[in-house]
């Protein structure tokens, strides 16, 4: 059993519900139901009653939940005690982009090792100097140690039963269709303008969102196409939508850190590198 497999577990039984505890741990739904099976396997028991958008705890294991969330609570206040007392550092890691992969990393990171705190913050936000890590397609003049984590092409992405494109894309085709993208400031704003303008036109943007999840729904229903990280979003697509290349458009992920001779920042450093670059689309 690893502890972040029994977190899963508890606040599952909490939540009844593995899509609550997946946004509550800020990874997919897939990584719990997968988590609590293998945890269910080793025990050799049926912990959950599935229904169809609905898990209960069944009623025989209540009296093992109970002590499993009795021991994550001791073992959370005798980290808060180190906390206090200043023997463990938390990591602070900022996320621009990539949120998948990284949380995967985070993941991973946490069953390896002791649950060393994380703090997460997902804002695009310029005052560097808070966090020990970030993840961005940005340049930033700061000390920090810079690290490229991996080039990612930049694709099209459109409900194949609405837009018919030819095999190589043409600005043609292109400048009457309407664009889907993040909100200004978002690098595949950026890049959609940058591209289409290559192109010789100016994006029809039709909509624009600050949350991938609806931005990949709304490129499913076909209100429009977009420009799409080849990496990040990666198998999170109604099977509706596919993809055209657009030629050598890329974007590069940089990993940023804080110079620190402490042993779990070079073990999250690590894990982080190793993840990006396992990575299979």
């Amino acid at each position: 059993m690893e502890l972040l497999q029994l977190k899963y577990f508890c606040d599952a039984a909490e939540t009844q519900n593995f899509s609550k505890t997946a946004k509550n741990f800020f990874v997919p739904p897939s990584n719990i139901s997968q988590s609590i099976k293998r945890l269910e396997n080793e025990l050799g028991i049926k912990l959950f009653i599935r229904n169809a958008n609905k898990v209960k705890l069944n009623e025989n294991y209540i009296e093992f939940y109970k002590k499993i969330k009795a021991a994550l609570d001791l073992l959370e206040s005798a980290q808060k005690f180190l906390q206090k007392s200043g023997v463990i550092e938390p990591i602070k890691v900022n996320i621009q982009i990539n949120r998948r992969v990284v949380m995967e990393a985070i993941e991973d990171f946490k069953k390896k090792y002791l649950d060393f705190p994380i703090i997460i913050t997902y804002s695009n936000d310029k005052i560097i100097n808070d966090y020990d890590f970030i993840i961005t397609d940005k340049e930033i003049d700061t000390v920090y140690e810079k690290q490229v984590l991996k080039e990612e092409k930049l694709l099209l992405a459109h409900n194949r039963d609405i837009y018919v494109f030819k095999e190589k894309l043409t600005a043609e085709e292109l400048k009457n269709c309407p664009f889907i993208t993040m909100g200004v400031g978002n690098s595949l704003y950026y890049y959609t303008n940058k591209i289409c303008n290559d192109l010789g036109f100016d994006p029809h943007i039709v909509l624009e969102n600050e949350d991938p999840f609806y931005i990949r729904k709304c490129i499913g229903q076909g209100l429009g196409v977009a420009i799409v990280p080849e990496i990040s979003w990666s198998g999170q697509y109604d099977d509706c939508v596919e993809f055209k290349s657009l030629g050598n458009y890329s974007r590069t992920i940089y990993l940023y850190q804080k110079h620190t001779e402490v042993e779990h920042f070079k073990k999250f450093h690590d894990t982080l590198v190793m993840t990006f670059k396992n990575i299979k689309l």
